[in-house]
């Protein structure tokens, strides 16, 4: 049992400068969600958060919850733009 604010803080690695504390309003209720970005050396980012297994709109959050470890990676492309390869 856990939450997502002492998720993140265990896992933020304060004083990196690759390392992001995020917060922003969950998606169940007013109150803030916090999650852990990391950057890492080629450029993608790395998201971690805890998030309830069943999760339910509600007016308080719990204090605690049964939930997982999710893992978003986000990769930066180059995107070539056709229009000006080609000449017409």
């Amino acid at each position: 049992m856990d939450n997502c604010l002492t998720y993140a803080l265990r896992t933020w690695r304060f004083g990196r400068a690759s390392d992001h504390l995020l917060i922003r309003k969950s998606h169940w209720g007013w109150f803030p969600h916090f999650a852990v970005i990391f950057e890492m050396q080629d450029g993608s980012l790395v998201k971690k958060e805890y998030v309830p297994l069943k999760p339910r709109p509600r007016f308080l959050p719990p204090l605690f919850f049964k939930g997982v470890e999710k893992t978003t990676t986000y990769r930066r492309e180059e995107i070539i733009d056709a229009r000006k390869d080609h000449q017409l």
